[in-house]
This record gives structure tokens, C-alpha cells and sequence, in this order.
């Protein structure tokens, strides 16, 4: 499975945008593992950060444009915490 970094060549991508996109994924994460520590506690933010981590690799970033493509992430890491 190729993931999303793999899809898009480094040329094509402004370094801003990188920036902006690392600086979007971090404060989606944090807010997410702390959301999961004051719900479920400081034992299952490990396992979220990791079905976060492979919701991420799984969700197609063709579309950079996209709006708030890490909240889709977060959705998907939820739904999988949940079941």
C-alpha cells in the first residue's frame, strides 16, 4: 500500500504548504489525544495515537485542496477506537 507521502513528488509541493500540513496534522493529533485522555483515560491514548497514526497512512491525500483532511482522519481513528 503506498501511503500519502508517497503519492505526491516533493517537487510539486511548496515547502509552505509541508509546513502548514505538519503544523495542521500535529494540532488535529494533540487535540485528539487529549480529547481520548480526559474520555477514556491516560491508558488508551497509546493505542489511539496508533489507530490515528494508521488511519492517517490508510485516508488518500490526492487532493491537497481538500478541507480539513486531518479532521477526516480523526473521524476515522475514532470510529475505529469505538468498534
Amino acid at each position: 500500500m503506498m501511503n500519502a507521502l508517497q503519492e505526491v513528488e516533493p517537487q510539486s509541493v511548496p515547502s509552505s504548504t509541508c509546513v502548514d500540513m505538519v503544523t495542521e496534522a500535529e494540532r488535529e493529533l494533540t487535540a485528539y489525544l487529549f480529547a481520548v485522555k480526559e474520555v477514556l483515560g491516560p491508558e488508551s491514548v497509546n493505542m489511539a495515537a496508533e489507530r490515528w497514526m494508521q488511519a492517517l497512512d490508510e485516508i488518500c491525500f490526492s487532493n491537497l485542496a481538500a478541507k480539513e483532511p486531518y479532521r477526516r482522519v480523526t473521524y476515522s481513528a475514532v470510529y475505529t477506537l469505538c468498534h
